[in-house]
């Protein structure tokens, strides 16, 4: 190019033609349109692709189709295409809460083209020049229209972006793909005006992507799992184009390499070694989830800085969270870097076995370029790192057990909800992630929430919380931190994000005692066993349980020397419910004489409770240790879910599951009246 680089020309002769080449029109989903029937369906608004056969849109436009299906046109066809997720999942009225994003797949494949979807994601939007692109009807007639502003910053906390009123916003445009002129990358949705077209509008982040949920199932291939199955096709499809040469054709990549190096996170990774390596990497499982992916990260170069509002999941955002850490400055030293991934990459722990094929490949690239690129040391380096590792899995194969995927204690979030004393009926809580490395504190709200608000509140932090937790077939327990009087807040049938089945069903869900007396007797008893020694015993030795309040029907009273007599590696269950016939003292008790497990219910279905006895024992009896009951409760809550009778008997069914050994976060605040 002679003369300076001018971004707007640059991109409206490279990048502006693929862009409106891979951008969609949605309607009703029709046969034959556009060649039969009416010239123009009603248009509800706008998408593009972002892998073969998957359109990116807002949600409040995918949930316009009747039936999860609409119709999708764009340069060189049409098709029908069903919605495969949406966050929200239902339609409200009035502007819809972030992310606001869903996902369509058409029902047919078609070629078409495909945007190419910005890697970065970890920083803060402010300040890029943006060309966004859609479809709007002007006279009865609905025509491409695209246009540029200025991302003006962030709104809230949900990944909204505001952007500027520099040009004009109609109506059709929601759903639309927001690029960035400078660097040639898709970085958010357009959403909608901000109220009038003198405010802009409003955008949302590529990143909000990533809500899409954790499968609660194993995964066994790429396709069950919607988020790696999406982003991984985008990868591999422009590597594919990339790497074709049966004709000549503008691709993303060629257009990227022209851009100034300025344009570059890191300089060593080249858009034309990005996309091969994206395209390697997508060959490859996904990460073993999201608390595998960081942990790698972290062994690569340890944490620096905040975290990140939004944990990476797949292999394209670990690296870039990975070069967002370096501090180099020299192309030799960012290409071992970026080498260095790939080889931990390839020879991480996945759900699934690789295929050695996709390993060799991986490997194949960061040989070559280390041959031509770095010196003898630095390639040492690698070829050591590569076979040390594919040595360590190897051996690691041969002594795992068969049933490794489920062994151990499951990870959790700590959420804790406290009614202040000076106002009554209002709640603050706090969302914590625990983990190995040490607790992680992802939100919290200290501005008196009422009960019926907090799950829609909670929605963001905890969806959150619960991705950097889960791991397929291993969703993260939610532990409730509660004082007595609120052990019997129905949390696990809050619906998180609204519209979700409930939490309960999906994830095991637990409660903690805020308030639990301090010391090891109550009321006067000599000592009893140690808290801890009852949850290593039950963790340890097995586990068994006593019906302390019921005697085939007749209600007894639940004594303190009853609880303290119980052998360590039993642990006390309740029939009568907390809101009369005496349970809420014998849960009082309970509590006060440390004993870590305990099972109740908050309603009763029947007027006899054979079928809860039973119930409890069969729950009891399906895990050797008390590493199973949190699971264990949760399948009940799912099969309440499923309206399966034979689990009726649980319902309102609480756990009580209380680590001695992980205290909670103290409270040192000193309470004082606003």
């Amino acid at each position: 190019m002679n003369g300076a680089h001018d971004p707007d020309a640059y991109f409206s002769r490279r990048f502006a033609p693929l862009v409106k080449a891979a951008t969609v029109r949605i309607h009703a989903a029709r046969d034959g349109y556009p060649h039969e029937g009416p010239p123009e369906p009603p248009l509800y608004g706008s998408g593009f692709f972002v892998a073969p056969n998957w359109v990116l849109t807002c949600a409040h436009v995918a949930l316009e189709g009747e039936g999860g299906e609409v119709g999708v046109s764009f340069e060189g066809g049409s098709a029908r295409g069903r919605v495969e997720w949406a966050e929200p999942a239902v339609r409200t009225g009035g502007l819809l809460p972030a992310p606001d994003l869903a996902l369509i797949r058409l029902l047919r494949p078609t070629a078409h083209a495909c945007c190419w979807l910005s890697p970065r994601t970890v920083r803060a939007h402010g300040g890029e020049r943006v060309a966004y692109f859609g479809y709007t009807e002007i006279a009865g007639t609905v025509g491409a229209f695209d246009g540029r502003c200025t991302v003006r910053g962030e709104f809230g906390g949900d990944g909204l972006l505001r952007l500027g009123n520099e040009d004009e916003m109609p109506a059709g445009l929601s759903g639309g793909p927001l690029v960035d002129v400078a660097r040639g990358e898709v970085i958010g949705v357009l959403k909608g005006r901000r109220g009038s077209a003198q405010d802009g509008g409003l955008g949302v982040a590529l990143a909000q992507l990533r809500r899409i949920g954790v499968p609660g199932a194993r995964i066994a291939r790429e396709e069950d799992d919607p988020y790696h199955r999406v982003l991984h096709a985008h990868d591999r499809y422009h590597a594919d184009l990339h790497a074709d040469v049966s004709e000549a054709r503008d691709t993303w990549t060629e257009a990227q390499s022209g851009l100034p190096a300025s344009a570059a996170t890191v300089a060593a990774l080249t858009p034309k070694r990005r996309v091969v390596l994206h395209g390697l990497l997508a060959q490859l499982p996904p990460p073993a989830g999201t608390p595998a992916l960081v942990a790698l990260v972290d062994e690569l170069l340890p944490r620096r800085g905040e975290e990140l509002r939004l944990a990476p999941r797949c292999w394209r955002e670990g690296l870039e969270v990975y070069l967002d850490r370096l501090e180099l400055r020299d192309a030799q030293g960012e290409l071992e870097a970026v080498l260095r991934y790939a080889v931990y990459a390839a020879t991480a722990e996945h759900p699934y076995p690789a295929a050695a094929e996709a390993a060799d490949a991986v490997w194949d690239w960061v040989r070559g370029l280390a041959m031509t690129e770095l010196p003898p040391l630095a390639r040492n380096r690698l070829g050591a790192e590569w076979h040390a590792r594919v040595r360590a899995r190897a051996v690691g194969r041969s002594r795992r057990p068969a049933d490794a995927a489920a062994a151990g204690p499951l990870p959790s979030v700590l959420l804790e909800i406290t009614e202040r004393a000076w106002e009554q009926g209002r709640f603050d809580w706090y969302v914590t992630v625990s983990r190995p490395a040490g607790d992680l504190p992802l939100g919290e709200g200290r501005h008196g929430t009422a009960l019926a608000d907090l799950p829609t509140e909670l929605a963001g932090p905890l969806g959150e919380a619960f991705r950097r937790s889960d791991e397929p077939g291993r969703p993260a327990v939610l532990e409730v931190a509660l004082r007595q009087a609120l052990l019997d807040l129905a949390v696990e049938t809050w619906r998180i994000p609204p519209g979700a089945p409930p939490v309960g069903e999906l994830r095991p869900v637990v409660v903690r005692c805020a308030d639990r007396p301090a010391g090891e007797q109550q009321e006067g008893t000599e000592p009893g066993i140690a808290p801890q020694e009852r949850w290593t015993r039950l963790h340890e030795d097995g586990m068994e349980h006593a019906c302390l309040d019921c005697d085939e029907g007749r209600p007894e009273d639940v004594t303190a020397d009853a609880l303290r007599d119980l052998e360590p590696r039993t642990f006390p269950v309740l029939c009568r419910v907390p809101g009369g016939d005496g349970g809420r003292e014998a849960i009082r008790r309970i509590v006060g004489s440390g004993h870590p497990v305990a099972l109740w219910r908050r309603e009763r279905t029947d007027p006899v409770c054979g079928e809860y006895h039973r119930g409890i024992l069969r729950t009891v009896k399906s895990g050797t240790t008390a590493h199973r009951l949190p699971a264990a409760v949760r399948e009940l809550r799912a099969g309440i879910g499923a309206a399966e009778p034979e689990a009726y008997w649980s319902r309102g069914i609480t756990l009580l599951y209380d680590d001695p050994g992980r205290p909670l976060p103290g409270d040192d605040d000193v309470l004082e009246t606003p």
